[in-house]
């Protein structure tokens, strides 16, 4: 089974919950951030390849705190806006050329 996580982490004088989950139906792990109960940001990960693998629930585990350490160390970063922005769509192979 995979448990979530839950770390209250505080950046200058903003204290931010950092909110970690596995959703098994559509096989992504989401981190919400939290700042005073309003939700901040969002970042999904898809593990549909890994589950895919015949991953076993303590290697979804390891993958599912990674995502949460990534959040939980931008904050520490002051970098927290930066994780959340959108990333670039990936170019046609016909841009390279």
């Amino acid at each position: 089974m995979i448990f979530g996580f839950n770390t209250d982490v505080k950046h200058g004088e903003t204290v931010y919950h950092v909110q970690t989950e596995a959703h098994r139906a559509n096989h992504t792990f989401q981190s919400t951030v939290f700042v005073k109960g309003q939700c901040i940001g969002k970042k999904s990960g898809s593990y549909a390849d890994a589950s895919d693998a015949a991953q076993t629930d303590q290697q979804l585990h390891e993958m599912l705190k990674e995502q949460h350490r990534q959040v939980v160390d931008a904050i520490r970063n002051g970098q927290v806006e930066e994780f959340f922005k959108p990333e670039p769509p990936p170019q046609p192979a016909s841009d390279f050329l």
